[in-house]
């Protein structure tokens, strides 16, 4: 099997972001949450206008590829001058998952964060979500319980953080 390359998305990725979210979120949240909530959440965050909104306006996609095929994405927001780098999303095929990509995801955030002088990954995770403990195997930490009122619904999240240097064995300075 083939490593998982990460690479830059563009433009014309985001149909492609677009049916791997959907790909993903319905067997991923299908028995977490309400399905008019994950059909609204795709609408709003993964239509191709949304998504395009969000590249506009300073979120960076990239695309985790296995033999040339999207298999996972990350979508996260570097902010000059600001210690905490944003992970917003990060989503991997149910079939891919365990090999690798989301790793691979994270570090390559991590890498371009680490030029920013970001001393921390921070994201969001649904209390219920399985992939809460995949955060932890990564060196990602609860910080905080939030409870997010959503066009009729309420998140319920944890925000995990991660000291870059937990990944890069580095001295982050806090």
């Amino acid at each position: 099997m083939n490593e998982t390359a990460i690479q830059e998305a563009t433009l014309a990725d985001v149909m492609t972001i677009h049916r791997l979210a959907n790909e993903i979120w319905w067997p991923t949240y299908h028995d977490l949450l309400p399905h008019g909530q994950i059909k609204l959440m795709l609408e709003l965050m993964y239509s191709e206008s949304a998504l395009l909104n969000q590249l506009k306006n300073g979120q960076q996609f990239a695309l985790a590829m296995r033999d040339e095929t999207p298999v996972g994405f990350v979508g996260f927001q570097i902010k000059p001058d600001s210690p905490v780098t944003r992970i917003e999303k990060l989503y991997v095929l149910p079939s891919e998952q365990g090999k690798g990509s989301g790793k691979r995801l994270i570090n390559y955030v991590a890498a371009l964060a680490l030029a920013t002088n970001t001393r921390c990954l921070e994201l969001n995770v649904y209390r219920h979500n399985p992939a809460k403990a995949f955060y932890e195997r990564q060196g990602f930490r609860v910080v905080a319980e939030v409870k997010i009122p959503y066009h009729g619904y309420t998140l319920k999240d944890y925000v995990m953080q991660k000291p870059l240097s937990f990944l890069f064995g580095g001295d982050a300075k806090q």
